[in-house]
């Protein structure tokens, strides 16, 4: 009987979300000159309709998948999962709305951007939270392991590429952002993220098979080398050649800008990416560590302990540490250092910051996996110490540079 909830609420949430798309869409493309003032409050009420709508379909389905399962379950577990899942698909639909209008609406008034900034920003907590209570409720009737992608015939898109492709359009999106600040048209990072991101696969297959050569690929076929869709990607190889490919696309393509201020822009932002991605490797069930007490680890959401406690026992998840690690380096790098030391860097110290810094993660991280995931004798980790060391020679290289290059800027006075 319930799961014509599900159908219902399935119908609904699809339904909604598909107007709530036209709505946002329309009201980019309208004339915000030839829209009188009493009718903003008309259409900002018609748009929360849709968001409330297709966030009540997600509820009621949520609803009835629990009530399925187990017409007896306790209220607490269906309250979580319902309202979890409504405020989670309102949180998010407010979030895009927000940055669709800061990112897209070329004739809004200046004065309202940081406020749209500010929405996008202070709505992302109660997202995150509004998704951990949602996942306490549905936890019960989720299946562990979780699946590793979406069936599709064979293969199957991997929920890995998945995550690698999102955290790439996001960083994307924010590069554009941050050149448009800088006065560069909107749309300047595209064609750069054309060529970087596809190197960037590229660079993150043949960082693997080289390291997993004599484990993996030497006698197996060939082709088997091309087979990317059956895993193995090394996020340090993808940082490096899709960062290389960026900066000669723009060396050779790009004439009104520096070399050293798009990567100061283009290259810290990788960490977010790679932020992004290690929740590929969660459902993987990858990039963990050493046997634990889960007791120790209660306070994480239970889908994360279920999803880690591989052959029966607790792993320390070190996808999500280094989650963590990750996004928290993009923001110090960004602002710790960008801005709270501004007048003591020089052009290219931020990008010369992020192998600093990944490389660092990649020497503390890497002894701590389990042995099936470390590269051929800790490839990674000699690598991380090489990364971290050519950070520090072009910060002093980069210092140097300015250094001599003011002093031919100042005529000698003379004695």
């Amino acid at each position: 009987m319930f799961q014509v909830f599900i159908y219902v609420g399935v119908l609904v949430a699809l339904g909604g979300f598909v107007m709530f798309l036209r709505s946002t869409d329309a009201f980019l493309k309208r004339d915000l000159k030839l829209i009188k003032p009493e009718q903003y409050k008309k259409i900002l009420l018609v748009h929360l309709g849709w968001m409330a709508l297709s966030s009540f379909g997600v509820g009621f389905a949520l609803l009835g998948a629990m009530l399925d399962f187990e017409p007896a379950l306790m209220a607490e577990p269906v309250l979580q999962a319902t309202f979890g899942g409504f405020l989670a698909l309102f949180f998010f639909e407010w979030i895009y709305s927000s940055f669709a209008l800061y990112y897209f609406k070329k004739d809004l008034d200046e004065k309202y951007k940081p406020l749209l900034l500010v929405s996008v920003i202070f709505s992302i907590l109660p997202l995150i939270v509004s998704l951990w209570v949602m996942s306490e409720g549905t936890v019960l009737i989720t299946t562990f392991p979780l699946p590793k992608g979406i069936p599709f015939n064979d293969p199957i898109i991997t929920f890995y590429a998945l995550f690698i492709l999102s955290g790439a359009v996001f960083v994307y999106f924010i590069a554009d952002w941050r050149l448009q600040k800088d006065g560069y048209r909107k749309g300047y990072a595209e064609n750069v993220f054309y060529v970087a991101f596809p190197a960037g696969i590229l660079g993150a297959r043949l960082w693997y098979v080289v390291g997993q050569w004599n484990t993996e690929f030497a006698n197996r076929p060939f082709w088997k080398v091309f087979a990317m869709w059956e895993g193995g990607l090394a996020i340090m190889g993808g940082a490096l050649f899709g960062a290389i490919a960026g900066i000669l696309f723009i060396y050779f393509r790009r004439k009104d800008i520096t070399i050293r201020h798009a990567a100061d822009i283009g290259v810290p932002v990788i960490l977010l990416a790679q932020g992004i991605g290690r929740w590929g490797n969660f459902f993987n069930q990858e990039v963990y560590g050493a046997i634990a007490d889960v007791a120790d680890w209660s306070f994480l959401p239970t889908f994360i302990q279920r999803q880690m406690t591989i052959d029966g026992q607790f792993r320390v998840p070190l996808f999500l540490i280094e989650s963590i690690i990750n996004i928290t380096g993009y923001f110090v790098i960004r602002f710790a250092i960008g801005t709270g030391l501004k007048k003591y860097i020089v052009p290219g110290d931020l990008a010369m910051a992020y192998p600093i810094w990944y490389g660092i993660t990649r020497v503390i991280m890497e002894p701590l996996r389990d042995p099936t995931y470390i590269m051929n004798n800790l490839w990674s980790y000699y690598w991380g110490m090489i990364f971290a060391g050519l950070g520090v020679l072009g910060i002093v290289a980069l210092h140097l540079f300015h250094h001599f290059q003011n002093n031919k800027k100042t005529p000698i006075k003379p004695a």
